[in-house]
């Protein structure tokens, strides 16, 4: 104990220690060394005690355990589990620094992440699979609850061997004739796309439909393929490259992001942190590229 009474790390082994030696006292005594224990037929009786003192020992292993994160609980230290979906548009440029900063700062938080496609987040979301998700917004769903996160920019990527001037405005109806990339047609995504270049009328040659975000960006570096990506997704090329970057213009496009969570939920402190930093991450990306497209 320390002078406040409370029980510190080396107390609590000292307790186990204590514990465990009382366990294997109880067990009786060892043979002699060089002897064999005759006690039961083939040491039956040896190996049951064995096995007995090495249950007890785990259960007391575990309370120990529970022990210690209750104290931590009670210094303000946040414990338990988060569970998030997240789709691939923010593991590229969001998930590392989010992830970084938080287990630094809640260091006994258990962390689990889900990519998926936003479809795959919410149903995993309404059956309460995840604590949370952030995902464009979607129909009115009864089972979920939603707060809006930031809004993000689509942006029109090709290869750096492009004539266009990196982070140069493009309007698609004079970019054609476009062999674009497009996600399939159950992503979320799809429906605005194939709308925009509709209204622009943009001149289509060719579509590549993939739903693997990092392939499309491969591909994209390669070849002569191009297509309209998310802002957060692209912050890595922020500086040309690879790739370049151009906003969309006449008219530009845009996309929302929303946090849901179970509608009967209520986030845990613990998620409601992590919640808090991931948005911190996407909306300072945002503010990075309105000050380089010049978006006010």
């Amino acid at each position: 104990m320390n002078g406040r009474g409370t029980l510190t790390s080396v107390g609590i082994a000292i307790v186990v220690l204590a514990l465990l030696a009382g366990l294997a006292a109880a067990q009786g005594p060892e043979p002699p060394e060089g002897e064999v224990s005759t006690e039961g037929a083939d040491g039956v009786a040896a190996a049951v005690a064995g096995e007995r003192f090495y249950a007890r020992a785990l259960r007391l292993l575990r309370d120990v355990d529970e022990a210690r994160l209750e104290m931590r609980t009670l210094r303000g230290e946040q414990t338990g589990s988060v569970t998030v979906g997240l789709m691939p548009t923010f593991s590229r440029s969001v998930l590392s620094p989010a992830v970084s900063e938080f287990t630094r700062t809640h260091p006994y938080v258990r962390l689990r992440i889900v990519e998926a496609y936003s479809g795959v987040l919410s149903e995993s979301v309404a059956r309460s699979e995840l604590d949370f998700a952030i995902v464009p917004p979607s129909p009115a769903d009864p089972r979920l609850q939603s707060r809006h996160v930031s809004r993000d920019h689509e942006l029109f990527v090709t290869s750096a061997r492009s004539s266009r001037e990196h982070l140069a405005p493009v309007a698609l109806c004079d970019a054609g004739p476009l062999r674009i990339i497009l996600p399939s047609a159950g992503n979320a995504r799809r429906a605005r796309l194939d709308e925009y270049l509709r209204n622009v009328q943009a001149r289509v040659e060719a579509v590549l439909e993939m739903d693997a975000m990092m392939g499309t960006l491969e591909l994209i570096a390669t070849s002569d393929w191009v297509s309209v990506l998310p802002a957060t997704l692209c912050h890595p090329d922020i500086d040309g490259g690879l790739r370049r970057i151009h906003p969309l213009a006449d008219p530009p496009l845009t996309v929302d992001y929303v946090q849901i969570a179970a509608a009967a939920s209520t986030l845990s402190p613990a998620a409601q942190a992590f919640a808090t930093v991931l948005g911190e991450h996407i909306r300072r990306i945002g503010r990075e590229w309105e000050r380089r497209i010049g978006v006010a």
